[in-house]
């Protein structure tokens, strides 16, 4: 069987989005931030304020503080207050769907969005202006990925 060696493939829109997340999870990693994927984890989040607001209605005496405080599903909201993550998921509810991170490193909680060089949205610009509005501070993770990939391919 003979194979062409030195082809390229052309990459979609969407297989570069899925490269720019994957290099920025590595970064938001290495630099041991926590972070959670908006598009593909975001239900993380609804569950965990679920499982919150029922543990306290079960249980009581604690105040909402101490359960989002002392919750196993905190790197998942970040949040430490009760109000805090009221706040978020009010947000989150709106405008999670034109971000694709939501990082906190320290005590600095940020919305990233994975950028090409695309002019963003009227929609994203508006939830930008929204977000500082809420005291969210807002990164862009920008990067290029070619247009094709270069590979080669071999009998072993």
């Amino acid at each position: 069987m003979n194979f062409d060696t030195g082809d390229n493939v052309k990459l979609e829109q969407t297989d570069k989005e899925s490269i720019m997340k994957i290099v920025a999870a590595r970064y938001f990693t290495n630099q041991n931030w926590k972070w959670i994927n908006l598009k593909s984890e975001i239900n993380k989040i609804y569950k965990a304020y679920d499982e919150l607001n029922e543990q306290y209605n079960a249980y009581p005496y604690m105040s909402r503080d101490w359960y989002v405080a002392n919750s196993a599903t905190k790197n998942i909201h970040m949040c430490e207050k009760w109000n805090e993550l009221k706040e978020l998921m009010g947000f989150l509810e709106s405008y999670a769907q034109h971000f694709d991170f939501m990082v906190k490193n320290g005590d600095e909680k940020f919305f990233c969005i994975i950028s090409d060089n695309s002019e963003l949205s009227s929609d994203q610009k508006n939830a930008i202006d929204i977000a500082r509005k809420s005291q969210y501070k807002i990164y862009e993770f920008n990067m290029q990925v070619p247009d094709e990939v270069a590979f080669e391919i071999s009998q072993l």
